[in-house]
């Protein structure tokens, strides 16, 4: 992550999450482009570390490109849990080589992925993931982009129960905290979105 609005959001999303952090990151990836019809499919292992939990998900997506294809198929396996993923796109990606050294035909590179988001407040974000893999660098970028807003969302629901615990105890002091919190969170996150997830009735 390179953008220093999202290094702050992120920031606050850890102090309030804690352990309950949630991160991504893709165990294996196949695939399939139809360079005629500018045209490509993915199907990706993924593992979602929180604290000491991880779970594994297998997620499919199409789209124009690798990173295309896979940020569908990230959106397709946490929008509906995660409903503030509805209202985020892809502006612009792009993927730097630095060369290292070489070793005889060998030669040892790194890839930067950059992938710019934007927000349904039209505020853009960049994310930057480096490897050795061109493909890793840049599903690692898209995987960047849904966790920071997984976790934002996830943040600003707990503050949103959280103050409301605070004005009911009367607690001056942890509303003002919590206010200030939420304010940073939202410059990345939809509050609309959230808020109507909020007012629906839980299941009994």
């Amino acid at each position: 992550m390179i953008d220093h609005e999202a290094a702050e959001v992120n920031r606050v999303s850890l102090e309030v999450l804690g352990e309950d952090f949630i991160n991504l990151h893709a165990d294996s990836l196949e695939l399939k482009e139809d360079f005629l019809n500018s045209q490509a499919s993915v199907k990706a292992r993924l593992t979602q570390t929180k604290g000491d939990e991880k779970s594994s998900y297998e997620v499919i997506g199409s789209g124009v490109g690798l990173v295309d294809a896979y940020f569908e198929a990230l959106l397709a396996s946490f929008s509906k849990e995660y409903v503030s993923l509805n209202t985020i796109s892809i502006v612009d990606f792009n993927i730097h080589i630095k060369m290292t050294g070489s070793a005889g035909r060998h030669t040892d590179a790194i890839a930067i992925a950059a992938l710019r988001i934007k927000n349904s407040d039209r505020h853009e974000y960049v994310f930057e993931h480096k490897s050795v893999s061109v493909s890793q660098s840049s599903v690692g970028a898209a995987q960047d982009a849904i966790q920071f807003f997984i976790d934002a969302e996830r943040a600003y629901t707990k503050l949103h129960f959280a103050l409301e615990d605070a004005k009911e105890r009367t607690r001056s002091d942890l509303v003002q905290k919590y206010q200030i919190q939420m304010g940073t969170l939202v410059k990345a996150t939809s509050y609309k979105e959230i808020a109507e997830r909020l007012k629906q009735p839980k299941a009994s």
